[in-house]
């Protein structure tokens, strides 16, 4: 018996031993997370505590965009703004976006942008809030809506969807979705309890503090790709997420409407239990709608814009919005 235990005992030493190396030399190999390339909202971004990452306060620079290139500026909040010295006031009445790239404006200057096409066309009546940033999901979008309204005089919020937004929601590394690129931590995690309760579960960690495993991420990742599963696609707390900011805006007297931006009828609109108010890209959209994105990439182009500034702004007149400031 005394045999058998040591035997059992060197086996195990063993096993845990060879575990140990085979996870240092995934480490040191970048196996599977290689970090290939920095994705544009990290070279842009800082790691934040709770939302994951957000725009460098006070940036302001020229990128990279297609064949040419853009300005990108940031105020002290990180939102971004037409130009470096432009001051946004705490007490303007102001609509406030939140969401990912398409309301930051990828690959647009800002007055390209369909919030900047917006202002234009509201004038005075309005200060536009741009808090976009990319690859945020509704979770994300969330948790700016809290952080950001309270320090302008928020009066409406624009949330624009995207079918991938519900991907993110499920996703809290989002390396295991793109384990070739650069990333600044982990993002916030929320899930449903028994009751349909709306609850963070997970705050975002920088990478040296999230205590993963590569081996583990490893064998999961070839386990998924084998078997064709797809990651977690979470429409229930989609839709949560999304009555949350519905319920905090009409709580404070803000007016909350959900821009559903899709490029084709397959795109995702099973939003009819939602009391939110909601514009889909969809409705008198132009010939070729399908296709004005920019070139090589899957963001709206100037054209685009200019439909979801347009349709926005007829919501806001047929509303009352531009009459109730």
């Amino acid at each position: 018996m005394k045999k058998a235990l040591l035997i059992a005992l060197v086996n195990i030493a063993l096993l845990a031993l060879l575990l140990a190396v085979t996870e240092f030399t995934l480490r040191a190999l970048h196996i599977p997370y290689r970090e290939d390339f920095t994705p544009s909202e990290n070279a842009l971004a800082r790691f934040d505590d709770e939302t994951g990452w957000s725009y460098i306060p006070g940036l302001s620079r020229e990128i990279s965009a297609g064949t040419g290139s853009i300005r990108i500026a940031f105020d002290r909040n990180g939102i971004r703004v037409p130009a470096a010295e432009t001051l946004l006031s705490p007490t303007a009445p102001s609509v406030l976006f939140i969401g990912c790239s398409y309301t930051m404006g990828h690959g647009l200057n800002y007055e390209e942008s369909f919030v900047g096409k917006f202002g234009k066309r509201v004038g005075n009546s309005y200060q536009m809030i741009n808090a976009g940033v990319q690859a945020y999901g509704t979770d994300q979008a969330l948790l700016t809506l809290k952080r950001i309204a309270p320090q302008f005089n928020t009066r409406v919020v624009v949330y624009t969807f995207i079918e991938d937004h519900i991907t993110r929601n499920g996703n809290y590394d989002r390396r295991y979705l793109y384990p070739e690129a650069k990333i600044l931590g982990t993002k916030p995690l929320f899930v449903l309890d028994r009751d349909g309760a709306l609850r963070l579960a997970r705050k975002p960690l920088r990478y040296p503090e999230y205590r993963n495993s590569y081996l583990y991420d490893l064998l999961r990742m070839k386990i998924e790709y084998a078997l064709d599963l797809q990651p977690p696609y979470p429409v229930d707390l989609t839709k949560a997420l999304i009555r949350e900011m519905d319920r905090y805006c009409r709580e404070r007297g803000i007016a909350f409407v959900l821009l559903n931006w899709r490029w084709t009828e397959e795109d995702f609109d099973d939003f009819r239990e939602l009391t939110a108010a909601r514009i889909d890209t969809l409705d008198g959209a132009p010939e070729g709608w399908a296709s004005m994105m920019l070139p090589g990439d899957v963001h709206p182009d100037e054209n685009a814009s200019s439909h979801a500034a347009g349709l926005l702004y007829g919501y806001f007149r047929k509303t009352g919005l531009l009459k109730g400031r």
